[in-house]
C-alpha cells in the first residue's frame, strides 16, 4: 500500500531537517512501525526518491499520501454523494471523518471486542473496518455490508484496514443493507453490527421494516450491537429513543442503552 504519514509525524520530520539530522526513524504506515529515512535539504527519501514535506499549519490534523512522489492530504470532497471524506490521524487509530461526523466510536470497539462475538457475523456500515475486523478474530464469517464506495477507498489507504481486504473469514459486500439483508435466509446470524453514521445520510437504515429484517436473519437468542448517533441531533428530540422504540417493535427484548458512549444491545 501508498505510504502515509500523519502531520504530525511531518512536523517531526520537518524539524529533524532543520536540526541538519541526515537521517529520521519515520513511521510511514501512521504508527504501525518505524522506518529510518534518508534526510535531504526539502524533505526525506524513499526508495531512492526524494519526497519534498509539505507546508503544514500548526494546528493541522490529517494524513498526508504518497501519491508519485508527492504527498497530498487522504481527503476529498465527492461530487456523487456532496460529502468531504477525510481520514484523521489519532493516538489510536485513524478515524474516517464524513462532513466532520466522526464514523468510528472505540467505547462501542470496545464493547464488541469484550463480548468476543463468535458464529456468524453480520456487519452493516462497514466504514474503516474495525468493527469486522474486530468481530474476525472470534467469528467464524464476518459478512459487512458498505453502501459508500468513498468509504471503501479511505479503507485502502488506512494501514489499519488491510484485514479487510485480506482476512479470508471477511466478506465484503458494496450495497444497501436494506436491500442486501432480504437476501438472507432466517436466523443465519449469531449476531448483528449495525453503525450507519448520521440519520440524514443513512436512508431507510433506521427504518422499521429494516428492522424487522434484522430481527428475522437474526438466529433466537442471538444479538443486535446497534451504535447510535448523539441523543439529541436536533434540540429537543431524542433520535436514539425513537430508533429504539422500532427496535422493540420489530420484536427485540432486552433492551439496552449505554447514553455516554451511543450504543444500544438488543436480545432476539
Amino acid at each position: 500500500m501508498r505510504p502515509i504519514l500523519s502531520s504530525n509525524e511531518l512536523r517531526k520530520i520537518s524539524k529533524a531537517v532543520m536540526k541538519g539530522l541526515s537521517t529520521f526513524d519515520a513511521s510511514i504506515d501512521l504508527g504501525l512501525s518505524k522506518t529510518k529515512v534518508k534526510l535531504g535539504k526539502d524533505g526525506f527519501y524513499l526508495e531512492g526518491k526524494l519526497v519534498k514535506l509539505p507546508k503544514i499549519r500548526e494546528k493541522d490534523n490529517s494524513c498526508y499520501v504518497l501519491i508519485g512522489k508527492e504527498l497530498q492530504k487522504a481527503q476529498f470532497l465527492s461530487e456523487e454523494t456532496g460529502f468531504l471524506y477525510k481520514l484523521e490521524p489519532t493516538s489510536y487509530r485513524p478515524i474516517l471523518k464524513v462532513s466532520g461526523t466522526s464514523m468510528h466510536k472505540k467505547p462501542f470497539l470496545d464493547r464488541l471486542h469484550k463480548d468476543q462475538l463468535k458464529g456468524r457475523i453480520l456487519d452493516s456500515g462497514t466504514g474503516l473496518g474495525y468493527s469486522a475486523i474486530l468481530a474476525a478474530k472470534s467469528a467464524k464469517q464476518v459478512i459487512t455490508v458498505e453502501i459508500d464506495q468513498n468509504v471503501i477507498e479511505m479503507a485502502k489507504l488506512n494501514p489499519y484496514s488491510q484485514d479487510l481486504f485480506s482476512k479470508k473469514n471477511i466478506k465484503l459486500v458494496l450495497g444497501d443493507i436494506v436491500e442486501e439483508i432480504l437476501k438472507f435466509k432466517d436466523e443465519e446470524f449469531n449476531f448483528i453490527v449495525f453503525d450507519a453514521g448520521t440519520a440524514k445520510a443513512s436512508g431507510h437504515f433506521f427504518s422499521l421494516d429494516n428492522y424487522k429484517q434484522a430481527y428475522r436473519v437474526l438466529k433466537t437468542g442471538g444479538r443486535l450491537y446497534h451504535y447510535l448517533p448523539r441523543p439529541q441531533i436536533t434540540k429537543g428530540r431524542d433520535f436514539a429513543a425513537e430508533v429504539i422504540k422500532r427496535i422493540e417493535k420489530a420484536g427485540f427484548s432486552r433492551i439496552e442503552r449505554n447514553i455516554e458512549d451511543s450504543y444500544v444491545i438488543a436480545d432476539k
